[in-house]
C-alpha cells in the first residue's frame, strides 16, 4: 500500500478514533432527562453517624421564652404595576408539577415543555399582534396588581395580575405605591407593647 493511500484511510480512522475518545471521556455519568434522579430525590436524608445519634440520643425539648405573645403581621407583598400585554400563561403557572402530584419528580422534562416551546415564541407573535386589542381590554391607565397568586381571567387562571379595585376616593396609583389591598382595616398593627414590656432593662 502507497504512503499516500495509507494516508487517506488512516486519517478517518484517527479523527473518528479522537472524537470517541473525547464523548467517551465524559460519559461517567448520563443523566435521564425525563427523570429527577439528583441526590435531593434519591440520596438518603440520614448518614450513618446520624442515624446512630438520633437512635441513642433524645431531641432537646422546646423552650418557651418567658414574655406573653406577640402578634406580628408582614408588610402586603403585593406589587401594583402598568398592564401586562406580553404575558405567557407558562411563566406565571410553570409546568404544573409539584410534589403532592409528582413526588420526587418535578424538576424534569417532561411533555409541558414540550408544548412550551413552540408555545412561547407563537404566543410572543400573537401578543404585539393583538397589542391594539390588548390596549382596548387593558387601557395604558389601567392600575394593575401581581400578588403571587393567579387571578380569575376570562380564559381561567392564567395568569397573576389583576386590575386594581379603584374608588373616587384614595384611588391607588403607581406613583405612591398604594394599592387597594394594603389598606390599613385590612393589615393588622405589630403588637409590640407585650413584647417591649418583657425585654429586659
Amino acid at each position: 500500500m502507497s504512503p499516500r493511500i495509507a494516508s487517506r484511510v488512516l486519517d478517518p480512522v484517527a479523527i473518528l478514533a479522537g472524537w470517541a475518545v473525547l464523548l467517551l471521556s465524559g460519559c461517567a455519568h448520563i443523566p435521564n432527562y425525563y427523570k429527577e434522579d439528583g441526590p435531593s430525590a434519591t440520596a438518603e436524608w440520614d448518614s450513618p453517624t446520624a442515624a446512630d445519634v438520633k437512635a441513642r440520643y433524645e431531641p432537646a425539648p422546646a423552650r418557651q421564652r418567658g414574655w406573653a405573645q406577640a402578634t406580628v403581621t408582614p408588610e402586603d407583598g403585593a406589587v401594583p404595576h402598568w398592564p401586562l400585554w406580553f404575558e405567557d400563561p407558562f411563566v406565571d403557572k410553570g409546568h404544573g408539577r409539584t410534589d403532592e402530584t409528582h413526588p420526587h419528580d418535578v424538576y424534569r422534562l417532561g411533555w409541558e415543555d414540550w408544548v412550551a416551546f413552540p408555545y412561547g415564541p407563537a404566543r410572543w407573535t400573537a401578543n404585539w399582534l393583538m397589542l391594539p386589542v390588548s390596549a382596548i381590554v387593558t387601557p395604558p391607565w389601567t392600575v394593575m396588581e401581581s400578588d403571587g397568586q393567579l387571578s380569575r381571567q376570562f380564559l381561567g387562571y392564567d395568569h397573576d395580575a389583576a386590575p386594581v379595585e379603584r374608588t373616587w376616593l384614595g384611588a391607588p396609583t403607581v406613583a405612591d405605591g398604594k394599592t387597594s389591598s394594603a389598606t390599613p382595616s385590612s393589615q393588622p398593627e405589630e403588637s409590640t407593647d407585650a413584647l417591649s414590656a418583657a425585654q429586659p432593662e
